[in-house]
């Protein structure tokens, strides 16, 4: 009888551990004062404040503009140039007054005038063509894009498993909690009981003392069960992003009323949806577009290019006559010391490290489907099973307390029918909260979108 009650004593311990390991790094939020909490408000409030959602949807953000950094590339880049030398190699510097001496703003060396010359310029270019080397960069900006939005949508799979987790945890938490109140509940009347028989003569003193220690285990047991449930709901309000608790109940759904869908189903739906594989694909269209910018390495780069500006001597703004220009250019790579063969070679390489990393995430990703689908199967069952457990705990305790104020029973009877009962209850708690875990998992696992 005593190991049934340690077994007890195990699980509200085991339900706390649980619980207090929940939960996912979260941030300052606010949420409504009062009322009460459902799951979807939960999800929807985790996928507002939680940090990681925020850090994600501005990576998305970075990615975004820097297709228009790619796509700059298209457009004319005007810039303004003004510089300042000092020097000889000027024209005009030698026929300046003032230079056969150190007198004045110039200095005589070696015959030659010596002087200030300022330069101011408008300077356009604009690319023309450049064997798809633009293209590909834009493509890869592009990918890039594509990656960090899967990359969100991975976190936000994961914020809710977090949350849904958490929630459920909280439950688990405040039934256990219940099932200890009950059980301290039915220990009390036992010992009232008890010592009523023992004062008329019907039994021993050992059932009062039997009925007092049971009934100091429950009350032990439902402190650990009450710090239990305050553990659990700081892990809610981690997950939710919560620095407070707003809510005045939380709305239990626990209960499990549908079994798993099929199996094939599940894994068509979590290669079409997966983050991970979606992300592959676009980081296989990233390197494709690195190889065609590798290959555009082999040919040459058609720019045009445009100037207007003045100079001016010895003083800033002492303007000479305005000139301009206009012109094209091609440059063309001669030798690069084989830079480009190897970027061809190594884009390459990474192309087909990405092909066959499709398919090792196409394999893990089944795996995870399986076994998520294998786990709520079993849990569905073990929800039946312990169910059943729970009904017949429920009927021997019923009879064995009518044995005992009937005075044919001992307390010995009742009591191992009292523990057993708790623990049933606790079991059929933790395989409907282990069922909840396994669906959100499942979830999870085939991409579903939130």
């Amino acid at each position: 009888m005593w190991r049934l009650f340690r077994k007890t004593e195990a699980l509200l311990l085991f339900i706390g551990l649980v619980v207090s390991s929940l939960g996912a790094a979260g941030a300052a939020g606010a949420a409504a004062p009062g009322g009460s909490l459902n799951l979807n408000q939960a999800i929807d409030l985790a996928l507002q404040e939680n940090p990681a959602i925020k850090q994600s949807r501005e990576n998305v953000a970075a990615a975004r503009y820097n297709i228009g950094v790619a796509r700059s590339a298209y457009l004319p880049q005007v810039n303004f140039v003004s510089n300042y030398f000092y020097g000889n190699a000027f024209p005009g510097s030698s026929n300046r007054p003032g230079t056969s001496g150190t007198s004045g703003s110039a200095a005589s060396i070696g015959g030659l005038g010596v002087t200030n010359f300022y330069l101011y310029q408008f300077q356009a270019n604009q690319l023309i063509y450049d064997f798809g080397k633009t293209p590909g960069l834009i493509n890869e900006s592009r990918a890039s894009f594509g990656q960090s939005q899967q990359d969100y949508a991975g976190s936000r799979q994961q914020v809710v498993l977090d949350a849904r987790t958490a929630y459920f945890g909280y439950l688990a938490a405040t039934r256990a909690q219940k099932v200890s109140e009950e059980t301290v509940r039915q220990n009390q009347e036992l010992l009232k009981q008890a010592q009523g028989f023992y004062q008329v003569g019907l039994k021993a003193k050992i059932d009062v003392t039997k009925a007092e220690a049971n009934l100091y285990q429950a009350q032990a047991n439902l402190i650990q069960a009450k710090n239990n449930v305050q553990l659990a709901q700081v892990s809610l309000m981690t997950a939710l992003g919560l620095k407070t608790w707003p809510y005045s109940q939380v709305e239990d759904v626990l209960e499990v009323m549908t079994p798993p869908k099929s199996l094939e189903e599940l894994r068509a739906q979590a290669l079409q949806r997966r983050p991970e594989i979606q992300k592959n694909l676009h980081q296989q269209e990233f390197n494709k577009a690195g190889l065609q910018v590798a290959r555009a390495g082999y040919f040459p780069t058609l720019t045009s290019t445009a100037a207007y500006g003045w100079q001016s001597l010895d003083q800033p703004f002492a303007t000479l006559p305005s000139n301009w220009y206009v012109g094209a250019a091609m440059t063309f790579p001669l030798f690069e010391g084989f830079s480009t063969a190897y970027s061809v070679n190594q884009n390459k390489a990474q192309l087909r490290a990405s092909l066959e990393n499709y398919e090792v995430l196409r394999l893990n990703v089944t795996k995870e489907v399986n076994q998520s689908y294998l786990n709520v199967k079993t849990g569905w069952e073990l929800i039946r099973a312990t169910k059943k457990a729970l009904e017949a705990a429920r009927e021997n305790l019923r009879l064995a307390w009518g044995r005992y104020q009937a005075g044919v029973g001992t307390i010995i009877e009742f009591t191992d029918a009292q523990v057993q009962f708790s623990q049933a209850d606790l079991n059929f708690v933790q395989a409907l909260y282990n069922y909840r875990v396994y669906e959100a998992q499942l979830d999870k696992a085939i991409g579903r979108a939130f």
